[in-house]
């Protein structure tokens, strides 16, 4: 099988056209060929499936359970590496990958059968609830606030030591007309997203923010004195500007977070349990009272009453930035969360809920039914919406 030919194979597969027939051979071929290119398809088998945004493949742990259960009883000595649908690189024997692709197989054709007996459910494509967009309020120290998907682009705010511009649409950039402020009393702005908005700033110091919906952002117009401080109620990505004389500090939910520069994701809603940090590039200290932890990228700081380490995977985390709903083992209340404040919709739960876990992701650019749909094809829930309230049913 050439190139251009696993690729057509591919194509077929992810759009559940590949046949049974095409199917085994692609599984028949795949065994015959040496370790190394049998490694080498495999692998551009797991760059195709990366780029396909929709492929959202439900119950991964149960897949996962079968899986694991026959390389136990199969012989392991030989490894080769697949991606599975949920988007994770994981090594396997050579024994495994006919199992795994034949898993697969069944499970895009359960699919479209689960598909067709839900077609009543979403008979709601006439409620057109479309996705959040760049919507935010600015609130001057003054209490004057800007809604800034009413403001034209170009200088919103001048004052003596500083000037604020929307640069493009969902963009403000804060400038210091001076490097300190004679002022003695410090001014501070604040930036608010509601459900369904999302907004990017550079503040005065040249640090990035991307504030996720239903979020709140408040910072000083000019940053003085031995410390950048900030506060945080939500969720937002930072892009910190190094500067070793005052160390960035965000404060959220009686957690600070300390850095010199560095790049991380902060999410600390205040109808989540826990407050999570999560680490990109460069190193943070989280405090909490009298307990301080160091980070190192890759990994999660989980806060609720003390401090817990955990290696995440930084890509998940930081989906929404990048324009997707990313589920990573989570259960149906936390996908909903998301799907709640993106949407700016209400969620209504009704009769045994499943406790399964959902792995995938899906664009938050579809509209609403177009996501609900999708989790529809697991087969564990089932949705109806009512005007701006979605009812969640098992």
């Amino acid at each position: 099988m050439d190139e251009k030919s696993l690729n057509a194979f591919l194509e077929r597969f992810a759009s559940n056209q590949a046949s049974a027939v095409e199917h085994q051979e692609f599984v028949d071929w795949l065994n015959s060929l040496p370790d190394e290119e049998a490694k080498e398809v495999l692998d551009r088998c797991g760059y195709f499936f990366e780029q396909q945004t929709d492929f959202f493949v439900p119950q991964y742990e149960n897949l996962i359970g079968v899986i694991e259960g026959k390389l136990d009883e199969g012989d392991q000595h030989q490894y080769k590496k697949i991606s599975t649908p949920g988007h994770r690189m994981v090594y396997w024997s050579a024994a495994a990958v006919a199992l795994i692709c034949g898993l697969l197989f069944l499970y895009f054709n359960s699919s479209r059968q689960i598909q067709k007996g839900h077609q009543n459910i979403i008979a709601l494509r006439h409620t057109k609830i479309l996705p959040g967009g760049n919507k935010a309020v600015l609130t001057l120290a003054n209490g004057k606030k800007i809604i800034l998907s009413d403001a034209a682009d170009g200088q919103l705010v001048q004052q003596q030591d500083f000037t604020v511009h929307k640069v493009k649409e969902g963009e403000l950039v804060y400038s210091n007309k001076k490097a300190e402020s004679n002022d003695t009393e410090m001014q501070y702005n604040v930036l608010a997203t509601p459900r369904g908005g999302q907004y990017k700033i550079m503040l005065p110091d040249g640090t990035k923010v991307w504030l996720n919906a239903a979020s709140t952002l408040k910072f000083p117009v000019v940053f003085k004195g031995r410390e950048r401080r900030i506060e945080l109620a939500g969720e937002a990505y930072f892009e910190v500007a190094k500067n070793k004389s005052m160390p960035f500090i965000v404060s959220v939910n009686h957690t600070e977070v300390k850095v010199l520069g560095t790049h991380f994701n902060i999410m600390g809603y205040t109808d989540e349990p826990a407050t999570r940090t999560t680490l990109l590039e460069g190193s943070v200290r989280i405090s909490i009272d009298a307990d301080s932890r160091d980070m190192v990228p890759g990994q999660q700081a989980v806060v609720e009453k003390q401090i817990k380490i955990r290696p995440v995977d930084t890509s998940q985390v930081v989906g929404w930035k990048n324009g997707n709903f990313t589920f990573d083992h989570e259960k149906i209340g936390v996908v909903m969360k998301k799907i709640s404040r993106w949407y700016d919709v209400d969620i209504q739960y009704q009769g045994n809920i499943t406790e399964e876990e959902f792995v995938g992701i899906i664009p938050r650019s579809k509209e609403l039914t177009d996501v609900l749909h999708k989790l529809e094809l697991t087969g564990l829930v089932r949705f109806k919406i009512r005007e701006r309230s979605v009812i969640v049913m098992n």
